[in-house]
């Protein structure tokens, strides 16, 4: 069927205004993995892996706590008709630095308690200290968010990769004089500190200031209302098995577990920055605009993008031994079987987040929300049997599947407003399955030259 004129002609738009944003964050995000691959492989020379055991813990209690608490500013502001209107800033911005300021407190007051409860007593003044990043970020600009709606994708993709590269030159530097758990510490809040500082400076109309709106306040928390039930799934779905890990391994096993999960994270990264600021945008200002042409633009616009991304991560199933061979020393040698289960799930992150996206942009925020109870439900009843019957790789691979319920809950829910197409998943899946196999092929051959 050929499509209507005007139907052409919108797609030509979309293609010219977004084509250089999607070139920019595919240029931009494989800089940065390849800025975060050259960094653990610098940082696991200079460091013991118990360091990357206390790190990993650090960063899923801050996961906990900012999921616990997650309002979904992006989404609100992003969507709404008014998210250009600076009073309206002002008040959202208001909610946002308070959140910052309380997230820093309930941390540091958790530390101690929880590195007792943890058994690792080791962990409690690092966790205190590394709390000040959430005042710090909370006093970030929306700037971050409203560029999304001025189509800025490239500035914000450029201020990541700056201040990326920021915080591995200050890891790597303070890690070669100090050698202990503070170089990392000290990069993560040098970091943050830039991002809020560049998110004034780089955006001509960011601002801030405390403003109260019971109006928009109260509109606010009915929308969050979805975002956290949903946050609160997704924090016990994505942390359950480094809570359960952080306990029963010891720091060096489980900083093990936590370089799979960096590795395994890195298609992750693009996933998430491909949805939220590419998709995301153009989703809701299609559903404003002609809600109707949704349907055909869904697969076209991500098409190429989804075919590249299932066939790396496919491979990085199938070649995860040789790729820790490679990039680390013979220590960490025992973390390949936790990264070719782990990057299972980052295949279908993208479709995943695709169709969530779509759908929130539609009005559907509640099919998150179901998505997640669905993992959820995979953990409880597949997860829990698994650890218990053949221990902490058990559940690493529950975890590894965990995308798989959503998946077909996701296929059914675009199916149901007419946006599924089985021949476009046909072959995602047939380019992600050619890749895996080819890396599975490499490693059974250099493991035997090798």
């Amino acid at each position: 069927m050929i499509a209507p004129a005007p139907l052409a002609r919108l797609v030509v738009r979309i293609k010219a205004q977004r084509g250089g944003d999607s070139m920019v964050l595919i240029g931009t995000t494989l800089v940065s993995n390849l800025v975060r691959i050259a960094s653990t492989m610098a940082m696991t020379r200079l460091l013991a892996p118990d360091i990357f055991g206390l790190v990993g813990i650090i960063n899923t209690i801050f996961f906990i706590v900012t999921m616990l608490t997650d309002l979904g500013f992006q989404a609100y502001v992003v969507r709404h008709p008014d998210g250009d209107d600076r009073r309206f800033l002002r008040v959202i911005w208001t909610i946002h630095a308070g959140r910052g300021a309380g997230l820093a407190l309930i941390s540091a007051a958790l530390a101690f308690p929880l590195a007792q409860l943890l058994a690792k007593p080791e962990l409690a003044l690092p966790l205190a200290v590394a709390s000040t990043i959430f005042l710090i970020n909370g006093l970030a600009s929306l700037s971050l968010i409203t560029a999304l709606r001025t189509h800025q994708v490239a500035k914000l993709c450029y201020l990541d990769l700056g201040v990326l590269i920021f915080q591995t030159l200050v890891a790597m530097t303070s890690a070669a004089l100090l050698h202990n758990v503070w170089s990392i510490i000290i990069a993560m809040a040098a970091s943050a500190a830039l991002r809020t500082i560049l998110s004034y400076s780089l955006f001509p109309n960011s601002c801030s200031g405390i403003a109260i709106d019971r109006a928009v306040s109260k509109d606010f928390w009915r929308f969050s209302r979805f975002v956290m039930g949903s946050s609160l799934l997704t924090l016990l779905i994505a942390q359950t098995d480094k809570i359960v890990l952080a306990r029963v391994l010891s720091l060096d096993r489980f900083g093990l577990y936590m370089i799979a999960t960096t590795l395994a994270g890195v298609p992750l990264v693009f996933a998430g920055n491909y949805a939220s600021r590419i998709l995301y945008p153009r989703y809701a200002s299609m559903f404003r605009d002609t809600s109707d042409r949704l349907p055909q633009i869904y697969y076209a616009g991500r098409r190429t993008l989804s075919l590249i991304y299932n066939f790396s991560v496919g491979g990085l199933i199938g070649g995860a031994p040789i790729l820790i061979r490679v990039l680390y020393d013979d220590r960490y040698v025992e973390a390949s079987p936790y990264l070719s289960l782990l990057a299972t799930a980052s295949l279908m992150a993208l479709g995943n987040r695709a169709a969530n996206e779509v759908l929130t942009a539609m009005g559907h925020v509640q099919v998150t929300f179901t998505a997640n109870v669905f993992r959820l439900t995979w953990l409880i009843v597949v997860g829990v049997p698994a650890y218990l019957g053949f221990g902490p790789l058990g559940l690493v691979t529950a975890i590894g599947l965990i995308e798989a319920p959503p998946h077909l809950y996701n296929w059914w829910q675009l199916h149901r407003f007419g946006i599924f197409n089985a021949r476009e998943e046909g072959i995602l899946i047939g380019a992600a399955v050619l890749g895996m196999g080819i890396g599975f092929v490499m490693t059974a051959l250099l493991s035997f030259l090798w």
